[in-house]
């Protein structure tokens, strides 16, 4: 998976009439080549709120020896070269290329970079990424709202669920698939990391061990990888279900693909298409999201039977692959609701928001969408 990109550090959506030093600002932090964030910043500046898109990985590079070009002060995208940043736990203001702004709402998405070019020598390029790293989750720390919430890892997330009365499949985490293949049920089973799918070996590039499906047989006569992977029993089922949870709001999609690995090895032999979601997905999405404090997932399940059955949630899961395959935007939009409403309840509990902004509010759906 390539994730270079060539945007600019920084993408600054303002007002025209910007004159405030410290306002209260969106910040969207995420690798450029995702794509979710410049749509997402796209439909939050048709609705009026102001935004900052900083490009993780390029934030992370080391600055050209060179002047940064001019970027425009008009409210339209800029593009520095370098990005200067400071910021003043004191008061909760944010320097970005000499721009004073105020986080409202916080939104970074992970992974964040670890291969970055430029430095002398492995160790000045770890500590520069993963300082970028740090000072990207730790922004949230300074704004009144922030997304996605807590990252579960995959054990904790089944354990949750389970805990919660939700079916999920039987798991085995170990070292030897082959021995915990003759602990589970007889049947196919499904093995796939236990962090990550993805790692980048150079900047930009992500070369991942993607989920697979396999007999007992294989697994029995595979080697140990060496370290800790996942073996869960195949559910057999009637519906394969990717529903996004934003703030209490839900959008479905059905899934049909060939294999596991599909999205990423044959995208064309994958079908997706918007759904209503079950009432019972609904409600174990929410349940769920409530008691681990998300704000935003990506829950995989399935429906077997009638019976939901949880895979895992990622809180940083891509949605604009599925909205491209189903033909739809309602994720964007959804999410461009929730972040509005997130930095609107900011600034009403600082002041009342202009007459203007209320009836932009009102408008919501129609033309801005």
């Amino acid at each position: 998976m390539d994730l270079r990109s060539s945007s600019p550090r920084a993408v600054w959506w303002l007002p025209v009439e910007e004159s405030v030093p410290g306002a209260p600002r969106v910040v969207l932090a995420d690798r450029a080549a995702r794509g979710e964030f410049a749509a997402l910043q796209a439909v939050l500046h048709q609705l009026g709120v102001p935004t900052v898109r900083l490009d993780a990985a390029h934030a992370a590079a080391p600055p050209a020896c060179q002047d940064p070009p001019a970027y425009p002060d008009d409210g339209l995208p800029g593009r520095p070269d370098s990005l200067d940043l400071t910021i003043s736990l004191d008061g909760g203001l944010v320097t970005m290329d000499g721009r004073c702004l105020r986080p409202s709402v916080v939104w970074a998405r992970g992974p964040m970079p670890r291969a970055i070019p430029g430095t002398p020598g492995p160790a000045g390029s770890l500590i520069r990424a993963d300082s970028w790293s740090a000072l990207v989750d730790q922004l949230a720390a300074i704004a009144p709202a922030s997304l996605p919430g807590r990252r579960l890892g995959r054990l904790a997330q089944l354990a949750g669920a389970a805990a919660a009365g939700v079916r999920t499949p039987r798991t085995i985490v170990t070292t030897d698939p082959g021995a915990a293949a003759a602990e589970l049920p007889r049947g196919r089973l499904v093995v796939k990391v236990l962090d990550e799918h993805f790692v980048e070996t150079a900047p930009g590039r992500m070369v991942g061990l993607l989920p697979e499906i396999a007999d007992r047989e294989t697994l029995v006569c595979r080697p140990s990888p060496g370290f800790p992977m996942i073996v869960q029993e195949y559910v057999e089922h009637d519906l394969e279900l990717r529903v996004y949870y934003l703030a209490g709001d839900v959008h479905a999609f059905a899934v049909t693909k060939p294999s596991p690995d599909a999205p990423w090895r044959d995208p064309a032999g994958v079908s997706v298409r918007a759904t209503p979601a079950p009432p019972r997905a609904v409600e174990v999405v929410r349940r769920l999201a409530r008691d681990w404090g998300l704000v935003f997932g990506a829950f995989d399940l399935l429906l077997a039977a009638g019976e939901v059955v949880f895979l895992e949630v990622n809180a940083d899961g891509d949605w604009r692959w599925f909205e491209a395959k189903a033909g739809t935007r309602a994720v964007t939009n959804a999410a461009a609701l929730m972040v509005r409403t997130l930095h609107l309840n900011v600034l009403r509990a600082t002041s009342p928001p202009p007459i203007s902004g209320v009836l932009d509010f009102l408008l919501l759906g129609t033309e801005a969408l």
